[in-house]
């Protein structure tokens, strides 16, 4: 019998657009669910055909003759092309679908949870709170201040997780902060000086740029009742405990389940220490929380982040297709060493609470390998800040 060649779907470049070469072609793109429709015409992204000749052993034609992906790549490259493409060609490879334009919305697929809140006042006492300069940290030498951490659970006293061992009260800056704050004496042991809030905050503020932002944070929880101890074993600024969290427990040492890193509007993280922050937290069987204070309407007006694509993942019966179903993610690409900054994530959190969508972030390594992150917006009543869990994500 004679040996039956499959046809090969052919791809024509004409001028800047990219389209099928032929009918064959048109129609196992559209089944593919490659390309768009434009004015009766299936273009297709460069992203689209550099795939489907690199993956799916197409042929690109320019004025009849094939070209390789070399001299396409020269044409239709742009700033972060391969990224764009690394993250299309996952997503196709794992038999998902993607588009490049949202269309509708909303959809109803971005899930808000819901973190209980209860007020909580401190209560004033007469300690004075002695600062360290050099160490930005503070103690309270009363015995009686022994209240504050065995009730409230501020400060450390004795030793971590053994209190016995020392008579004296050790806080941090935070809760230095918070004490000055709600009305505790500051002093100086320097010079004997009392220090006020915006004082103790402009010192603090030398060694630590991101201070307010920490501690807008710090208060916002601590203020309904959160507990928030440092998270510097864990690579984040917190770990959280939920209201009614002890540190005298009889029983056994209560354990923190929620971590929190604080990511200010005007900085910029690279993504490689992203991934090593988020990694360590799930290592360890905690949530991760991304903390965003201080984000202004201008702010989302100002910075608009673009977005990759608009995903469908899987369903009970199959997979979500495009014109069948409705998307479930917006995607932002990104490469292990770019920068993402707190306000561009905002800016892209927004987006997809605004089309009810949830917010994938897919980070590419040096070894074409991509990392995914789902992003769950948290509701703390009366919170002006965002707080999101960040997940890490197989699709």
């Amino acid at each position: 019998m004679p040996k039956v060649v499959a046809k090969r779907i052919r791809i024509a470049v004409k001028g800047e657009e990219i389209l099928p070469a032929d009918e064959y072609s048109k129609g196992e793109l559209r089944r593919g669910l490659y390309g768009t429709i434009e004015e009766e015409k299936l273009l297709l992204h460069p992203e689209e055909a550099f795939y489907l000749v690199n993956m799916r052993r197409s042929q690109l034609l320019e004025d009849g003759k094939e070209i390789g992906l070399k001299e396409f790549l020269r044409k239709f490259y742009f700033p972060r092309f391969f990224v764009r493409y690394n993250t299309f060609r996952d997503w196709r490879d794992r038999g998902l679908f993607l588009e490049f334009d949202v269309k509708g919305g909303p959809y109803g697929k971005s899930p808000v949870k819901d973190y209980p809140s209860q007020k909580f006042s401190l209560p004033l006492k007469p300690f004075q709170v002695h600062f360290l300069p050099e160490e930005m940290c503070s103690i309270i030498f009363e015995r009686e201040a022994k209240i504050l951490f065995e009730k409230y659970w501020i400060g450390q006293w004795g030793v971590y997780k053994d209190m016995k061992r020392g008579n004296l009260l050790k806080l941090d800056p935070l809760e230095t902060l918070y004490l000055c704050k709600n009305g505790y004496e500051v002093v100086n042991v320097e010079n004997g000086e009392r220090m006020n809030f915006d004082s103790l905050l402009q010192h603090m503020k030398k060694s630590v740029k991101i201070v307010e932002a920490l501690y807008s944070v710090y208060e916002d929880w601590r203020n309904r009742g959160y507990i928030l101890k440092t998270g510097f074993k864990f690579g984040t600024h917190f770990r959280i405990y939920f209201p009614g969290a002890s540190p005298v427990r009889k029983d056994k040492w209560i354990h923190s389940k929620h971590v929190i890193h604080v990511f200010p509007k005007d900085v910029s993280m690279i993504m490689s220490e992203w991934g090593r922050a988020v990694r360590v937290a799930h290592s360890v069987r905690k949530t991760f929380i991304m903390a965003i204070p201080g984000m202004s309407k201008e702010d989302y007006l100002k910075e608009k982040t673009p977005i990759d694509f608009v995903a469908y993942h899987r369903k009970k019966n199959g997979v979500e297709r495009p014109g069948e179903d409705d998307p479930s993610f917006l995607i932002i690409a990104l490469d292990e060493d770019e920068e993402l900054s707190g306000k561009m994530l905002a800016s892209a959190l927004d987006r997809a609470d605004e089309l009810g969508l949830r917010l994938l972030i897919a980070i590419t390594d040096r070894e074409t390998s991509v990392t995914y992150y789902v992003a769950n917006r948290i509701r703390l009543p009366g919170s002006q800040n965002r707080y999101y869990e960040i997940e890490w994500f197989t699709p």
